[in-house]
């Protein structure tokens, strides 16, 4: 292998958007978020374990970094066991079902448990496991009939599937006592992180199975810090402060109007690049098309640096950075439909925007659109996406 051929992967690495949180604090590549509410979230669960707190956001804001490092900073408290959960891993969260999380939740303190447990406790891991995964019953043969069919098979979908046939109250019973269990086992506070529920755009899917679960987990002692997606504090904000009162938004970074924002960017090009192998145009460049989105910096960082690699330069230029930036906005128009064009334009137009429509939160959903907060909350046409929308605009003007 080429030293050229190792050194463009090692700056590939350094700019991977999906690395353990774990490894990137040991890599030196941390950077703390500025007006992150991560910090206040930790010190107030640790304050009260039992606690609920609700973290909406934009998807590749940072949200799964944050959360990972939570859990690393409450699991060095002595008297808390802080569980990290992805439930987009686990489960079809388009269809999540009333009572899922409860079950998800309900596996981890199995986990926990082991295999020594008292026949109750036995009976009351069947319960979670076949809420969890689904079972099937066989109904036994009408001996008084004059029939020799075989026994019938019935099929029962877990919770985790995509039919929900169990019942919420034993599911409800048995968590508690397992989650008691665990405590007692532990002789620790428990809390859950859910995560992966930030590109669920149904609210009301939110609310009735993955807020209510949260909640109900909750009355057994059980803490929670549950990730929503970022059009649930405009669909149900009088619903959300009805119920809680720890809710937390981590927004996108406006690097034109926030200092701290742009130099937030500037640090990560020190930590990862600190021999400026992508030059500082291209820098510039970067962190004006990423809109402040973390994950879209990390794209395109390591497209440009693919781009370079191909084009056989030493370094990473303005040229590698238009490259990435042309591709990356043309994968953001896929599927756009005129409406959604209008929209993009009349907010890049009018510089205002008031999300009412399905259609208006699916572009806050997808990121075309970006809320900033700080300084001030103002709505921007994702940058990457400008030129191509305003050319897109006037084609359909002309047709």
């Amino acid at each position: 292998m080429s030293d050229r051929l190792k050194f463009f992967r090692r700056l590939m690495s350094a700019f991977e958007g999906t690395s353990n949180p774990q490894r990137v604090v040991e890599r030196g590549f941390y950077v703390n978020l500025p007006n992150n509410p991560i910090g206040e979230i930790t010190g107030r669960v640790a304050l009260r374990p039992s606690s609920v707190h609700l973290l909406f956001g934009g998807i590749g804001s940072g949200k799964t970094t944050q959360l990972l490092l939570t859990q690393q900073a409450l699991n060095e408290l002595e008297d808390i066991k802080a569980i990290y959960v992805d439930v987009s891993l686990v489960t079809d969260i388009s269809d999540l079902k009333s009572g899922a999380l409860i079950a998800i939740a309900g596996l981890e303190l199995i986990n926990i448990l082991g295999s020594s447990s008292s026949s109750d406790l036995k009976n009351f891991k069947e319960i979670i496991k076949k809420a969890a995964y689904g079972y099937t019953e066989y109904i036994p043969i009408d001996m008084t009939a004059m029939s020799w069919s075989k026994p019938r098979e019935v099929n029962y979908k877990g919770l985790i599937s995509t039919e929900n046939r169990e019942n919420r109250e034993s599911i409800s019973l048995a968590f508690s006592a397992l989650s008691q269990a665990a405590i007692s086992t532990t002789k620790k506070e428990i809390i859950f992180l859910f995560d992966g529920l930030d590109r669920l755009s149904k609210s009301k899917t939110f609310i009735n199975s993955a807020l209510d679960d949260v909640i109900e987990i909750n009355k057994t002692g059980v803490g929670s810090i549950l990730v929503g997606s970022i059009v649930i504090p405009y669909s149900e904000r009088a619903y959300i402060a009805e119920i809680t009162g720890y809710s937390y938004f981590l927004p996108y970074l406006d690097v034109l109007e926030n200092v701290e924002a742009k130099q937030f960017f500037i640090e990560i090009f020190k930590v990862r690049d600190p021999e400026n192998f992508i030059d500082q145009d291209a820098r510039e460049l970067l962190i004006f098309h990423s809109g402040g989105v973390l994950r879209d910096l990390m794209s395109l960082c390591q497209a440009s640096i693919e781009e370079a690699y191909m084009d056989g330069s030493e370094l990473i230029t303005v040229q590698h950075a238009n490259q990435a930036i042309l591709a990356l906005a043309r994968s953001k128009v896929i599927g756009l439909t005129d409406a959604n064009i209008n929209t993009l334009r009349k907010v890049m137009t009018e510089k205002s925007f008031s999300p009412r429509t399905s259609e208006d939160f699916d572009l806050l959903l997808t990121g075309h659109i970006l809320e900033y907060r700080y300084p001030r909350q103002r709505f921007v046409v994702h940058p990457i996406l400008v030129p191509l929308i305003e050319s897109m605009a006037v084609s359909l003007t002309n047709g």
